[in-house]
């Protein structure tokens, strides 16, 4: 039980000031994020990985359209997070590339997987 006004699930959502590794952890982004990450890590060597390439990617796999702004945040967010960073392709067209980290993050949330799925638990 919390002892303020926030209700249970508030209390387990809200950031705390606790501390906490400056690493990003899997569990730190947004499942849109983890997809975005790896969708970027997939066109990677196929075809230049530009905002409307993974925008499509993203789409075969999701239901509903993914609008611009919602696609451009989550790209910014990722490459403040060291995971994307972004290349200059054209005057107007960037290349959203996976970072070294961003591919570690991505091997670590697939090894929490795996050992969720084999029933040893999760370590992160």
């Amino acid at each position: 039980m919390t002892t303020d006004d926030t209700t249970m699930s508030d209390a387990h959502t809200q950031p705390t000031d606790e501390p906490h590794s400056d690493e990003t952890t899997w569990y730190d982004l947004l499942g849109f994020q983890r997809d975005l990450l790896l969708v970027a890590a997939e066109v990677e060597g196929e075809e230049l990985p530009k905002g409307l390439t993974l925008m499509s990617r993203l789409e075969d796999r999701y239901s509903d359209p993914i609008n611009h702004g919602r696609l451009y945040s989550n790209l910014g967010d990722l490459e403040e997070e060291g995971l994307i960073e972004t290349e200059q392709f054209d005057g107007r067209t960037n290349a959203y590339r996976i970072t070294d980290r961003g591919r570690e993050l991505l091997s670590r949330g697939r090894d929490s997987l795996d050992s969720a799925l084999e029933g040893e638990g999760v370590d992160e």
